[in-house]
Formats: C-alpha cells, structure tokens, sequence
C-alpha cells in the first residue's frame, strides 16, 4: 500500500509539478519568501463591512449586525496578491490537498496571536457544499482545510453531519439580503447529538458578507449548538 501511494505520489509530481503559485519557485505551492508577504491579522474584528477592533471578550461592536454566528476569525485580508491567487488556485483549478496547508498555517497563527484557546467542548464542522458541485470538483477546500485543522488540534471533526440540501445559484454579485434568501433552508443536520451543547468552529475559506456562515450558524444553533465560531483564511471587505 505504502509503495503504491509513492508511485502515486511520483506520477502526480510529474502531472502536477510543485511550483510556487506567486513566484514559480520549485518543489513548493508556497514558498516561504511568498508566504511572507501575507499580512495576518494579529487582532479580532468585528461582523461589520468596515470591520473594527474587539478588545477583550467583547463579541460585537454597537452597530454589528446581531444574528446567530458568535464570532468571527479571520487570518487576513482578502485584498493581497499572493492570498487571491492560492484560494483561486485551491477553488478554481482544482489543486491538490498539500495547497491547503498555507492557508492552514495561517489561521492557525492568526488564532494564536490573538490567544485563542481550543477546548473540550469544541467540534469542527466545514461549511458544505452542494454533493453534486462536490463530485464534480472532486474536493471541498473548506473539508480539506477543517480536516487538517482537527488534525492539528486533535478536536472532533464532522465533515459530514452539516449539509447542503439544496442547489443554490452563485452568491457572485448578490447583496447580503439576497444571499441569505438564496440559502434559506438549504442546509440541514444529520446528527444533533454531535453538536449538542457544544461550540462549533465552523470553517470555510473565505467570509464575504457572511450570509453563508450565519444560514449555517442558524440551523446549528436550532440543532442545539451553545456558540458558533467562524474560522476563515480570508475575510473580504465588502464596500
């Protein structure tokens, strides 16, 4: 088995050289000059468009909309170079898992700069896509991500228990009302006993407006979730 996934391995290789996805420099998607150059955040913001700073164990500022997403950590910015290229390399050309691994090391230092604690009581979930988008991509970024995450952090991991029940047309363009009435009842969950009383680090690999994660917080919340925490690489600024 071992030698049959190296002769995989090498014929990937082959396939699919390794290259830096910014500067074209072998034997990496990444490299760590590249990498670098990404700005992460070392604070906590708020759910606005212009987001602000949260000090402390506050959950929102005055003029956040409230609605059942507790929190939300992103690792940077989505307005750099090197950050758009790897999520439209992972989300659009279809790269393999290891291309995952940049964006993990990233939110992984975002939450420890701000001093994130992972505890007991915490599951991990990846925000799903439709099974039929996912058979023909072959991959959910946002499964790849949260798996490696739970490997790290040795916490429960669900990649199956929240999912999206109904095909929904691209969210490119809509406003944050007509996305959330895009996705209204298209999720669903399969096992409340596993997100019960529990907090959720719901992952995905980029937050635009946020309509995706609060449909998806909502219906965890009415499965019996005690918080929801969205975890991303990225956060968009929406203007």
């Amino acid at each position: 088995m071992k030698r049959g996934k190296t002769i995989f391995k090498n014929i990937l290789d082959i396939i699919l050289p390794k290259t830096c996805i910014n500067c074209g420099k072998e034997n990496t998607f990444l490299c760590e000059d590249c990498f670098s150059l990404i700005e992460i955040n070392p604070y906590r913001y708020c759910f606005c468009r212009l987001p602000k700073r949260l000090v402390g164990k506050i959950e929102f500022c005055s003029s956040c909309p409230r609605g059942n997403l507790n929190r939300i950590y992103s690792a940077c910015y989505y307005n750099g170079e090197v950050i758009k290229r790897v999520i439209s390399e992972i989300k659009y050309h279809f790269q393999i898992r290891e291309i995952c691994l940049p964006l993990v090391a990233l939110i992984l230092i975002h939450l420890k700069l701000i001093g994130f604690k992972f505890t007991d009581e915490m599951v991990i979930i990846p925000v799903p896509i439709h099974k039929s988008r996912e058979r023909w991509r072959g991959f959910n970024q946002s499964k790849e991500i949260a798996k490696i995450i739970a490997e790290k952090t040795y916490l429960p991991y669900y990649p199956d228990n929240l999912i999206k029940i109904k095909k929904t047309k691209t969210q490119v363009g809509l406003k944050r009302k007509e996305r959330l009435e895009n996705l209204k009842n298209c999720f669903s969950i399969l096992d409340s006993s596993k997100i019960r009383g529990k907090t959720v680090l719901l992952i995905d690999d980029v937050y635009t407006t946020g309509a995706t994660m609060e449909e998806c917080a909502k219906i965890l919340k009415e499965a019996g979730a005690k918080y929801v925490y969205g975890i991303t690489a990225a956060r968009e600024i929406v203007t």
